[in-house]
């Protein structure tokens, strides 16, 4: 669902109770499209968050910790210089538009006091955060300023006076009575359905919100099959309950959230259900939370997936070229049959032929071959000819099958990083590949490693299983190697997702020491979680002692050999706590 008026009229109700009064303490900018404000009001913190992400646009609390970046952005200096110390007066909307205005008592150098205002237009891709000050509101600043040089009715300029969006050509739903709302329903077209003419009548009212109330007026398709009373009532009920009995409430269909609202949805019937929460803060939280992190995480490794993306098509074509070249080098016992056969019967053959039929003698059948000659040539010469091509095939076969596996565990390497990138949490990780890219000599950008060095962490992912045993999860192939390597004792037990990508998981246990069967298990599901297999079922993972896993020399990071392994059959799962 989009974030409408009516649910901004919500929100904004509960941002009112909760943050009047608040003083703004700590002002982050963790990305482009996003503000966080630490505030503190009646003895308890609480973080705002600005977004003016085109797919998650909105203003609530939350209680997710973002990762920020060590140089705030010129934005976010902006508003620590101008709201840092100020206090919550005010939250509320400009009519019934999706925008939401926060005021903040604030005082100039002299210390008389000055109005300062963060205004968030809520609009898709036209989302934006304005700093206004003065009763005038002038512009102090925007987080999305825009091309002065593009033709626009609406310009958005620093030092002028803000201007709200330009006005639609709807009615206002809050003002709508039962005999206006059933007079504009009969008029409407009668095949129009009940979902474009809400939409297209009213101010503020999502497709998701229409659709339902369509729905609860007895599951109305188009204006001319709806009864007016019915769709009055239920209009009415929908409208109000924004202001005064909002349920947030988020849609999740097969586990995956899918909608977000004010008020519970029907209707999907059977096929989702409704989730139900305390405040809005916890249901954005839910609802956006892992997407967004996932979001920001892609945004910060685009770099690498072009490096593996690149890199992935071009080993792809070159396997391509030499399976072909391959396929070709079978003619090679062929051409050294015919020149053992030329060499045999050569007393036979004349010079200046084009082609001679001999006895092959090494068939049991004593069947006759015939060889193309070179006219050009002796006998002798084309017998030469084709030991030479004999040579040259034999060659190329070998070195072709070699390149052909070298290519094909580079492919596989791929597969391991895109896998880590996969099972990054935050941007330390990034980091990580960034280095171990630059020094494999896949990344061209070598200059940058000193900068990555600064920020990557190299700590590995820690648990404690049910018995109180230590286990290890590489988050990459850098951290794959040191906990396998380095870390490691060869009394501990390694584990690894079989004949897949994925990290590895060490249970750390003394000399001689059998731990639980239940702690297996449990490292086992940390090891199918944590790889390409996650998503699966029943799925293999090998294990043994660290004393059988080997680095061959020259290999790329993370890969290793093992033997003497047995076999765990798990579902993946991450229930072990975390240290």
């Amino acid at each position: 669902m989009a974030f409408d008026a009516l649910m901004a009229t919500a929100v904004t109700r509960e941002l009112k109770e909760k943050i009047v009064g608040a003083k703004a303490e700590k002002i982050y900018q963790p990305s482009k499209d996003e503000i966080i404000i630490s505030l503190r009001v009646g003895g308890r913190n609480e973080k705002l968050v600005v977004s003016a992400n085109p797919s998650s646009a909105r203003v609530s609390l939350t209680g997710i910790e973002r990762e920020n970046p060590k140089t705030p952005p010129m934005f976010c200096m902006l508003l620590r210089k101008h709201l840092m110390g100020t206090t919550v007066e005010d939250v509320y909307m400009y009519g019934f538009e999706r925008i939401i205005e926060i005021k903040f008592k604030a005082f100039d150098d002299l210390g008389f006091r000055m109005e300062k205002y963060l205004t968030t237009e809520i609009m898709g891709k036209s989302s934006n955060v304005f700093l206004l000050g003065g009763k005038e509101k002038k512009i102090l600043g925007v987080l999305h300023p825009g091309d002065i040089t593009t033709p626009s009715k609406r310009r958005v300029i620093v030092g002028a006076p803000y201007e709200l969006p330009a006005a639609q050509d709807k009615v206002d739903p809050n003002t709508e009575t039962e005999e206006d709302f059933i007079r504009r329903l009969s008029e409407s077209e009668k095949e129009r359905t009940v979902e474009k003419y809400i939409v297209g009548t009213y101010l503020g009212i999502s497709p998701l919100i229409a659709r339902e109330i369509a729905y609860r007026a007895g599951k109305a398709d188009t204006v001319g099959n709806s009864s007016p009373r019915m769709m009055w009532r239920s209009f009415s009920s929908i409208v109000n309950a924004a202001s005064d009995g909002a349920v947030p409430c988020v849609v999740v269909c097969d586990g995956v959230p899918k909608e977000y609202s004010y008020i519970e949805i029907y209707q999907y019937e059977k096929s989702a259900e409704n989730k139900m929460f305390a405040s809005f803060s916890e249901m954005f939280d839910f609802y956006f939370g892992e997407r967004e992190h996932k979001e920001t995480m892609r945004a910060k490794a685009h770099d690498i997936e072009a490096i593996l993306s690149s890199g992935r098509k071009k080993l792809q074509k070159k396997l391509t070229l030499m399976r072909e070249e391959l396929s070709e080098c079978s003619d090679a016992d062929k051409f050294k049959l015919w020149g053992d056969l030329i060499t045999a019967s050569i007393y036979q053959l004349t010079k200046k032929a084009d082609s001679a039929t001999v006895v092959n003698y090494y068939s049991e059948n004593l069947e006759s071959v015939t060889i193309p000659l070179d006219i050009k040539l002796t006998p002798s010469q084309n017998a030469a000819k084709y030991y030479k091509k004999y040579n040259k095939l034999k060659t190329a076969k070998k070195i072709l099958s070699e390149q052909i596996e070298k290519a094909a565990r580079e492919l596989d390497y791929y597969e391991t990083v895109e896998t880590s990138l996969s099972l990054c949490e935050n941007e330390a990780d990034i980091y990580e590949i960034r280095i171990e890219l630059a020094e494999a000599g896949y990344s061209a950008k070598k200059s940058s490693v000193g900068k990555a060095r600064s920020h990557a962490k190299f700590e590995p992912k820690h648990y404690v299983t049910s018995d109180g045993y230590d286990v290890f999860v590489g988050k990459n192939n850098i951290q794959n190697d040191l906990i396998t390597l380095k870390l490691s004792k060869k009394s501990d037990w390694w584990f690894h997702v079989k004949n897949s990508p994925g990290s590895h998981v060490v249970l750390v246990c003394d000399a001689d020491e059998e731990p639980p069967a239940r702690d297996f298990t449990e490292a086992a599901e940390l090891a199918a979680f944590f790889s390409s297999r996650k998503d699966g079922e029943n799925v293999a993972v090998d294990y043994t002692k660290i004393r059988n896993v080997k680095k061959p020399s020259g290999s790329a990071p993370g890969y290793v050999i093992y033997t003497s392994n047995f076999t765990a059959y798990v579902d993946p799962k991450c229930e072990c706590k975390e240290i």
